[in-house]
């Protein structure tokens, strides 16, 4: 039943949230703890974007996701740099190099998303989040499962809709754009998976939607990074500081890796976009 997926679904991501920031608490460069936290508010986001479609609803989440997503925001910082830094490595082994400059910058925007997040826990409470679901269950009592369901595959065919490939040459912050469309849509289309009609295109659907997120993920990282050491050599340069040897190599590899990533995202995305022609309406 539709009540039952929304409730269980909401229990689960807060609970998840709260797990991990009590371990913040005790650890806060925990990087599961950190990755815990980040991914589940951005299904409670996804969430609640959805549930807000359903006839009569008129609960709110309040302040307590704006704290989670403070949260998730510094957090985030933490972790990608560390993720980055990984991804840095592995280039480094191809080219042969060390580029220390730049895990030294890392390390620093690291160490500063860490301090910064201990200051948010320490002043932050998100006690009442474990309430929501509660709250949210009062709130949707009556729901009427056959008018709901329809204003939910209405929400979810306009998502789709507005999943577009833009050009190669698009920047950066287009294609960002196009990855939390299909993140979002992949965690609504899996709140809703036991529910939906079997024609809406289940469980095909759902991975379709899981591969393009993770191929614009991919490239999304190797993006970021080839941006940051492109910078960095700027500044290097800009500062008359000898680069690394086979600084041009490790800036080609990225390049190279960037563009393959970008190619197979956009054949995904349009497959996404193809697969529109056929979805309920």
């Amino acid at each position: 039943m539709l009540s039952k997926a929304l409730y269980d679904y909401l229990r689960q991501e807060c609970d998840v949230v709260l797990h991990a920031y009590k371990g913040l608490a005790d650890q806060p460069a925990d990087p599961k703890a950190v990755h815990a936290i980040r991914v589940a508010t951005k299904k409670l986001r996804a969430f609640f974007s959805l549930a807000q479609q359903l006839p009569g609803y008129s609960f709110g989440a309040g302040k307590h996701l704006h704290l989670v997503r403070l949260l998730q925001s510094i957090g985030g910082a933490a972790r990608d740099t560390h993720l980055q830094e990984m991804h840095l490595k592995r280039y480094e082994r191809k080219a042969k190099t060390r580029f220390s400059h730049a895990h030294l910058l890392l390390k620093t925007r690291q160490a500063t998303a860490i301090e910064m997040l201990k200051a948010a826990i320490k002043h932050t409470t998100l006690k009442k989040l474990g309430t929501l679901p509660e709250r949210f269950r009062q709130a949707t009592k009556d729901l009427d499962n056959d008018q709901a369901m329809e204003a939910l595959i209405t929400f979810l065919n306009r998502q789709r809709a507005q999943i577009t490939v833009p050009p190669s040459n698009a920047h950066h912050e287009v294609w960002h754009e196009e990855r939390k469309k299909v993140k979002a849509l992949y965690y609504q289309l899996t709140i809703l998976s036991e529910v939906l009609p079997v024609s809406y295109g289940g469980k095909k659907l759902v991975e379709e939607m899981r591969k393009g997120g993770e191929l614009l993920g991919d490239w999304h990282d190797t993006s970021v990074l080839l941006h940051d050491i492109r910078q960095l050599v700027t500044w290097l340069k800009r500062e008359r500081i000898n680069l690394p040897v086979h600084t041009s190599q490790l800036v080609s590899l990225i390049q190279t890796d960037e563009k393959e990533q970008l190619a197979l995202a956009a054949r995904q995305l349009r497959k996404l976009v193809i697969g529109q022609e056929a979805s309920p309406q």
